[in-house]
């Protein structure tokens, strides 16, 4: 089922995601979870995870040629497993 493709949904679905899984993704898997849900392009992807990144959500780095690891920041991880 795809959800309504509000920048916002994408946002906060990013972050779920990424809280649901430990808090760190390879930028491969959290895309493939955000297509299942989205109709999205990658680049759409990469320029999120750029916005998150300035605003302190999230931390991304290449650990790897083509491959980037996404850690949840810590203070978001204990903010979003606390609503629950």
């Amino acid at each position: 089922m795809l959800i309504t493709r509000f920048p916002s949904n994408i946002v906060l679905r990013i972050l779920e995601i990424l809280n649901e899984n430990t808090g760190i993704m390879k930028d491969t898997d959290l895309y493939e979870a955000l297509r299942r849900e989205f109709d999205i392009s990658y680049h759409e992807m990469m320029r999120y995870l750029m916005m998150l990144e300035i605003r302190g959500y999230i931390h991304v780095s290449s650990s790897r040629e083509n491959l980037r690891v996404i850690s949840l920041n810590p203070r978001i991880k204990e903010y979003l497993t606390s609503r629950t």
